[in-house]
């Protein structure tokens, strides 16, 4: 299938599934080497651990039916479905991809992030034609065990490295925050380690 790569970060209010929504939905976040269970099935694997994060800067919601993530200037690799409401986040996993690709036929490979730099892409299908809608290129330092890129604040133009799993000392662009991966939540938001207590602790605390 032919791509056209008609722009990026565009408005699409009169294209395809893009209502009514105006805006949107962009590449938000990318983890492409994971050391870590991040699809939180149990088990490590480099190929399901993988994931890319979706966001919907808005205004409204948005029909996700009719895009796609790609990889560089690869096939589309997963179709994206449902209803992404404003200011919500939808993160796929390779587990996802993966499952998806073997029971459709589509080869069986996952999101095929690579480890050295790659490219992330969010596609859209437009009168049978693929529209390249949003793209990010990672660098080979952003691949490494467990850091992921993403915008920040979420939605917006500059990508950050987010290494608070494994720093990041180098001057390459982009540059290490401190900040961890958030999959599924906000961008730079730190985590809040929950902590746990009994009902006698917590009645002793109102005498």
């Amino acid at each position: 299938m032919r791509i056209l790569l008609l722009t990026v970060l565009g408005c699409f209010a009169t294209f395809g599934s893009a209502t009514p929504g105006s805006c949107g939905p962009v590449l938000n976040e990318v983890m492409a080497d994971p050391s870590l269970d991040w699809d939180g099935d149990g088990e490590y694997s480099y190929r399901d651990d993988e994931w890319v994060e979706i966001y919907n800067p808005g205004p409204g919601s948005l029909d996700l039916d009719g895009f796609l993530l790609g990889d560089g200037d690869e096939s589309p690799l997963y179709p994206l479905t449902g209803l992404l409401e404003e200011g919500e986040h939808l993160v796929v996993y390779g587990s996802e991809a993966y499952a998806f690709q073997q029971e459709n036929d589509w080869g069986a490979y996952g999101l095929r992030l690579g480890n050295s730099g790659d490219t992330v892409t969010l596609l859209q299908e437009v009168d049978d034609e693929m529209v390249l809608f949003d793209a990010y290129t990672y660098e080979d330092h952003e691949a490494e065990d467990d850091r992921s890129s993403g915008r920040l604040p979420d939605g917006e133009a500059d990508w950050v490295l987010f290494d608070s799993l494994n720093p990041y000392g180098g001057d390459t662009e982009p540059l290490g925050t401190g900040l961890p991966p958030s999959p599924g939540g906000p961008n730079g938001e730190e985590v809040v380690p929950v902590r746990t207590t009994t009902w006698g602790k917590l009645r002793t605390l109102y005498r």
